[in-house]
């Protein structure tokens, strides 16, 4: 008798989940990824007509120089220029110095622009840096890398044009 009690709680539950399940599914925004949104290149490579592209203004940011331990925050900014809606699945730094801090998580429509906050922690870093970001889509070619490139200057920084040996040969010049 138990038995069949618990058997009956437990199809309950079942069909109140399925129900439940169905209900959300259905509900869902006209912002929702579909399955005819995503885009697979076919194997050879050859771009589509009907793919999104997703164009940058600029893949590199040069922030110049920096002291170590300063952040630079940069926005990446992009158009889709394709004719297809641009999804992107995932934007991974290099190293944990970078951060991707905000991506659209939504589709962007074609002729749609879109960001891409990034942040730059210069700690724990010296000398000339090229940092990259790497960004998944569903374009042809689904991978774009941004870059961060600049310097950080620290105590044991020495600028190029100034090595240790001609400091040493400056200074006995000067003498």
């Amino acid at each position: 008798m138990v038995h069949m009690e618990v058997m009956k709680t437990i199809k309950e539950f079942l069909i109140i989940g399925f129900c439940s399940y169905l209900l959300m599914a259905c509900a869902g925004d006209n912002k929702q990824v579909t399955s005819d949104m995503i885009h697979f290149p076919p194997s050879g490579g050859a771009e589509s007509e009907n793919a999104p592209v997703i164009s940058f203004d600029s893949l590199i940011c040069n922030f110049g120089t920096l002291a170590v331990g300063e952040k630079f925050p940069h926005t990446f900014q992009f158009t889709n220029s394709g004719s297809a809606p641009l999804i992107i699945a995932q934007v991974s730094p290099s190293c944990g110095c970078t951060t991707a801090k905000d991506w659209p998580q939504q589709p962007i429509a074609p002729g749609e622009s879109g960001k891409i906050s990034v942040e730059f922690n210069s700690s724990g870093n010296s000398g000339k840096v090229d940092k990259s970001i790497t960004v998944l889509t569903n374009c042809i070619p689904s991978v774009t890398t941004l870059r961060f490139q600049g310097i950080v200057a620290g105590v044991d920084y020495v600028p190029e044009k100034q090595s240790p040996i001609q400091m040493e040969m400056e200074n006995l010049n000067a003498h």
